[in-house]
């Protein structure tokens, strides 16, 4: 059973900025997600589930910064 795929892109690959861009927008939707559920668990207002966090982060600008499926998906994780 394969867990991880590894995927290496040298510095000369010409996809090389767009994935470096679409990585940083990602680890910022990431991060921001993760902040905003540990604001609610620290305030003492409960976890905040997928759905809630969803709705809060569509007006978000690194949520706007990925396509939807993408910015769904690094949400559920």
């Amino acid at each position: 059973m394969q867990l991880v795929e590894k995927h290496i892109i040298k510095s000369g690959h010409r996809f090389l900025k767009e994935i470096d861009a679409l990585c940083f927008a990602s680890k910022n939707l990431y991060n921001a997600a993760n902040y905003l559920i540990r604001t609610h668990w620290i305030w003492g207002w409960g976890y905040l589930g997928y759905n809630k966090c969803a709705r809060l982060m569509q007006s978000h600008e690194a949520y706007k910064a990925l396509p939807a499926k993408v910015s769904q998906q690094v949400l559920m994780v």
